[in-house]
C-alpha cells in the first residue's frame, strides 16, 4: 500500500463529510432486516438494488459508470461496497481519521424509485444493514448518514426517533423531492432532526432531473450526462433560498443544514442577491427576522465537492475568502469518479485555513 498522501499543514485526522457505500449483494442483503412479507414482495417484484440510480441513455455517465473503475471490492465487487477496503484505500492512505457514509441506494429508493411504503421499509432495511455489517459503534472511524423515507415525512420522522440516539448516526440523509426545502411539508422531519441535535444533509441523487417526484432543473429537460451535471446545483441554489426566506431557520432554531456534492461557488453572488432583496422588501417575509448571511453563517454549510477550481489559484483563495472558510467541509466523494482526495484539494490555502476546511468545521456540524 501507498504511504498516505499528505501536505505540509495537512492533519492526520481529517473528517470526510461525504463517502458512498454501496449496499454489497443488492436488495438480497436487505431482507434479514425486513418483515418476511416485505422482502416476499420485493422478490415477487424482481426488485433490484443498482449502486447508483439507474439512468437514462440520455444521461447514462459517458464512462459508462460514476464509480470508479480502477477499484474494486477484494470479491470483485463495485468500489465502495467493501468497508476494509473503504478504510485501507480511501482513510488510511490519505489520512483521513473520520468518514460519513451516505448511501445513495435508499436515497434514490426514497425520492422516486418506489413508493411511500416501500421506501420506508428500505430505508429502516438499509439504515440497520449499514450499522450492523459495517460495525458502525460510534467509536470507529466511520460514522452513518440516516436515510429517511421522504416520501411520508412522519414516517421519516419516526425513523429518526428509532435509531435517532444511536451514537453511530452523525447526520440525516435526505433525499429531495420536487418539494422546495422550506415547504411545511418537511416540518416534521426538521422537529425530529433539531431534537436528536442532528444535521440535515440533502445531496444529489441520481434520480434528479429524470423521474417524476425528483428535484428539477431549471428551464427544460438536459440533453445529455455533462448539462445535467452542471445544472443540478441549480437545485442547491433554490432549496437554500427556500430554507431562508420561508422561515424555517428562524422557526427551528437548532436546525442545520448540510448541502453537499452541490459545489459552493455558486453561494457568494446568491447570498448577494438574497440580502440585497431582504433588505429591499422586507415587509414581504417579516418572518426573516436577520439577514440571510447571518442564516447562512449559523446554519448552513457546504461540501467542497465538486471543486470548480478556475485557472488563476488565487481566484478560489478569494472566493473561499469572500464565502467563509468557516462555511466549507472537505469532502471526498469516494468512490465516485470525479472524487477529490485530500492530497491534492485546496493545497495552496494556508494551513489554517485548511485545518478548519478539512476537520475542525465538521466538528462543529456533525453530531460526533
Amino acid at each position: 500500500m501507498n504511504e498516505p498522501s499528505r501536505q505540509p499543514g495537512q492533519q492526520p485526522d481529517i473528517i470526510d463529510c461525504d463517502v458512498h457505500p454501496v449496499i454489497r449483494g443488492g436488495i438480497r442483503a436487505l431482507y434479514d432486516y425486513m418483515p418476511t412479507a416485505w422482502s416476499k414482495r420485493f422478490q415477487a417484484k424482481s426488485t433490484e438494488l443498482v449502486s447508483v440510480a439507474p439512468l437514462t441513455l440520455r444521461f447514462q455517465h459517458p464512462n459508462g459508470s460514476a464509480l470508479r473503475q480502477d477499484v474494486h471490492a477484494p470479491d470483485g465487487g463495485p468500489a465502495g461496497s467493501d468497508p476494509t477496503q473503504v478504510r485501507q484505500h480511501l482513510m488510511v492512505e490519505n489520512g483521513i481519521g473520520c468518514a460519513l457514509l451516505n448511501c445513495l441506494q435508499p436515497g434514490a429508493l426514497a425520492a422516486a424509485l418506489s413508493g411511500p411504503e416501500e421506501s420506508a421499509v428500505l430505508c429502516t432495511a438499509s439504515n440497520d444493514f449499514f450499522l450492523d455489517q459495517w460495525d458502525l459503534t460510534g467509536s470507529g472511524p466511520l460514522r452513518l448518514a440516516m436515510s429517511v423515507p421522504v416520501q411520508d415525512p412522519e414516517a421519516a420522522a419516526s425513523e429518526i426517533r428509532r435509531i435517532g440516539s444511536n451514537p453511530a448516526i452523525a447526520a440525516i440523509s435526505l433525499p429531495l423531492l420536487n418539494i422546495l426545502m422550506g415547504n411545511r411539508y418537511y416540518h416534521p422531519i426538521y422537529a425530529a432532526a433539531q431534537e436528536y441535535g442532528l444535521p440535515i444533509l440533502v445531496h444529489v441523487t441520481g434520480a434528479d432531473c429524470i423521474y417524476q417526484g425528483a428535484p428539477v432543473a431549471a428551464g427544460g429537460w438536459p440533453e445529455n450526462y455533462n448539462e445535467r451535471y452542471v445544472d443540478l446545483s441549480q437545485i442547491g441554489e433554490a432549496n437554500l433560498v427556500s430554507l431562508v426566506f420561508s422561515g424555517v431557520l428562524e422557526r427551528f432554531p437548532g436546525l442545520k443544514v448540510m448541502f453537499v456534492e452541490y459545489g459552493f461557488a455558486w453561494a457568494v453572488p446568491l447570498l448577494w442577491r438574497m440580502d440585497r432583496t431582504w433588505r429591499s422588501l422586507r415587509h414581504e417575509t417579516p418572518w426573516v427576522l436577520k439577514s440571510p448571511f447571518d442564516y447562512v453563517r449559523d446554519r448552513i454549510r457546504f461540501t467542497t465537492q465538486p471543486l470548480d477550481e478556475p485557472e488563476r489559484r488565487g481566484e478560489l483563495e478569494q472566493l473561499i475568502a469572500m464565502l467563509g472558510p468557516d462555511l466549507l467541509l472537505y469532502s471526498s466523494d469516494y468512490p465516485h469518479w470525479d472524487n477529490d482526495m485530500p492530497g491534492e484539494t485546496l493545497r495552496t490555502l494556508p494551513a489554517e485555513t485548511r485545518r478548519m476546511i478539512f476537520a475542525d468545521n465538521a466538528r462543529k456540524i456533525l453530531r460526533l
